[in-house]
């Protein structure tokens, strides 16, 4: 019986060898199984990171581009503004339009009056002004004992538009020839072609009234008058239609003044003088004072039928006479005059010499004889070789 009770107990033994083997296995399995479970999330979230760039577009390239062409947009919604730029005033003696300009004008348009280079200095011009030495009517008997006058058919002030001009001046002794009825006449026909009439109206308030003007950022009053007149009659009241004179010049100063207050650059443009005389009278000079003691920028002056020398007084300068520009079928020499004002205000006077043959108003090749003339008749002013006007003696 021992040694099969000694079999039994070794199997027994083997057995539960066998068994804690078994356990320790399956434990240790277990423990590895559980093991590997926890490392699980791991691996997840490794294999889940190129999923995640995919799921923040706000990261990816293709998207930070896409603003890109908005930036051109932006600029063209926001343009910088234009600076302010010079501004460039001409000015021309006496226009009387004879049969000989209409006629030629007729047949072949504005380059019958006026060359190419010529035309594009008066159009290019900001504001144009010159002398109306008549009036636009059919109306009205000529005025007795005048030994001259002038008046022209409405129908023409299309040359005035051709050639660019902004403003005139009707304070002159040709503007009533005709009587009240054609001076009405003039004021209606430079209304409907756009054109200011300046020195003239229906009344002294209009008559009397500065044309006012605004150009890249600047100011303009101007102001016209005559101190020739051959009757007093021809004056504007309360209660009549005239021209606004200044054998007193009170009530033009006294407007200058105002205006001074107002408005960056007052200029005054009057009819004075004797005709046909190269020097301006002793009136003129103090006339000229007194509209710059009240505080006119730039005086000029027309009525000689030739041109007249400058002068400064304060810095301010004076044009005694622009002569005649355009009248009836006189040739000559003569100027288109130029004020250019820069973006600070300053003034330059520059001159464009020109010349009336066979009634075509052409530039001067060669001026420079015409400039020495000028500073011969001029006051302590000269014409430079550019054809700029100075006070004498500066550089």
């Amino acid at each position: 019986m021992k040694p099969f009770t000694k079999g039994i107990a070794a199997g027994l033994g083997v057995g539960v060898l066998l068994i804690l083997l078994l356990t320790l296995y399956t434990f240790t399995a277990g423990s590895l199984e559980d093991s590997g479970q926890a490392q699980v999330p791991e691996e997840t979230d490794i294999q889940e990171e190129p999923s995640s760039l995919e799921e923040e577009p706000e990261d990816s390239p293709e998207e930070t581009e896409e603003p890109e062409p908005e930036e051109p947009a932006q600029e063209e919604e926001i343009p910088e503004e234009p600076q302010p730029s010079e501004v460039v005033f001409s000015f021309a003696g006496d226009v009387m339009f004879s049969d000989h300009y209409t006629s030629a004008y007729d047949q072949n348009g504005i380059s019958a009056i006026a060359d190419a280079e010529m035309l594009a200095a008066m159009q290019d011009s900001d504001l144009f002004m010159l002398n109306e030495e008549f009036p636009f009517s059919f109306q009205g008997d000529p005025m007795e004992d005048k030994q001259y006058t002038f008046r022209t058919d409405p129908r023409y002030v299309s040359i005035f538009q051709d050639l660019g001009v902004d403003m005139v001046s009707v304070a002159n002794n040709h503007a009533l020839d005709f009587g009240q009825a054609a001076f009405c006449d003039t004021l209606e026909t430079l209304k409907q072609a756009d054109i200011a009439c300046l020195g003239g109206g229906y009344q002294i308030t209009e008559a009397s009234a500065p044309g006012i003007f605004e150009v890249n950022g600047q100011t303009f009053a101007v102001f016209a008058a005559t101190r020739v007149s051959p009757s007093y009659d021809w004056y504007a009241t309360d209660s009549q239609p005239g021209m606004f004179q200044t054998y007193d010049p009170s009530r033009l100063n006294a407007a200058i003044a105002e205006a001074d207050g107002r408005y960056d650059h007052v200029i005054v443009f009057v009819h004075w003088g004797i005709e046909r005389n190269e020097y301006p009278e002793d009136y003129q000079h103090a006339l000229a004072k007194g509209y710059i003691d009240a505080g006119a920028d730039l005086v000029l002056g027309c009525h000689p039928h030739i041109l007249q020398g400058f002068e400064y007084y304060k810095d301010v300068p004076i044009v005694y006479s622009l002569g005649n520009y355009l009248f009836g079928s006189r040739d000559g020499d003569t100027l288109l005059l130029q004020a250019v004002f820069a973006e600070d205000g300053s003034m330059e006077i520059r001159l464009l010499p020109c010349r009336r043959q066979n009634g075509v108003l052409s530039a001067i090749k060669d001026p420079s004889a015409l400039y020495r003339h000028l500073t011969e008749l001029s006051f302590d002013a000269e014409v430079s070789e550019e054809g700029v006007l100075r006070y004498r003696g500066t550089d």
